[in-house]
């Protein structure tokens, strides 16, 4: 679990890990019912079970509904392909240096989304929001970290760094 950066703010901070193959919450689509009533459905068929695995996580580590503005900062983690490796097990020079899988808008808005109703009311509460592509260290796996704090006083910001 990553050390409480929020400490010295006297903030009640809450982290946890996500496993799981995380899923950017992009476009959906209409799709016409039977009945002739319409209704909207997700593109990826990840993203469902990737909400799911971050509210169970966020349940799982006793994550406090805030009814206040929040902060929140999340690092998405990729597992590298093989293809990244040479034959001896060092990285490639021409591997990239971050995942480009998905868009980091798409997936703060699958983890934020996730998130309402358990940490927070409503997503609109997220006053600050930091997010980062990350690939995972060998044999950890894809997943996430995600730390939500109280957000501070307008003007005492203390901006999310790397935890």
């Amino acid at each position: 679990m990553p050390k409480n950066r929020f400490a010295e703010t006297s903030i009640t901070a809450t982290a946890f890990v996500v496993d799981g193959d995380p899923a950017a919450q992009g476009s959906k689509r209409l799709v016409s019912l039977r009945s002739g009533r319409s209704v909207m459905l997700e593109n990826s068929r990840k993203v469902k079970p990737w909400r799911s695995a971050v509210a169970a996580a966020a349940k799982a580590a006793n994550c406090p509904l805030r009814s206040g503005d929040v902060l929140m900062c999340v690092r998405v983690r990729f597992s590298r392909p093989k293809s990244h490796f040479t034959s001896t097990g060092a990285i490639r020079a021409s591997a990239p240096v971050r995942p480009g899988y998905a868009d980091c808008d798409k997936l703060a808005r699958a983890v934020c989304d996730a998130l309402t109703g358990i940490a927070y009311h409503d997503d609109r509460q997220v006053a600050c929001l930091s997010i980062e592509r990350e690939w995972s260290d060998p044999g950890a796996g894809n997943g996430a970290v995600v730390m939500l704090s109280d957000a501070p006083r307008a003007g005492d910001w203390k901006y999310c760094t790397r935890p």
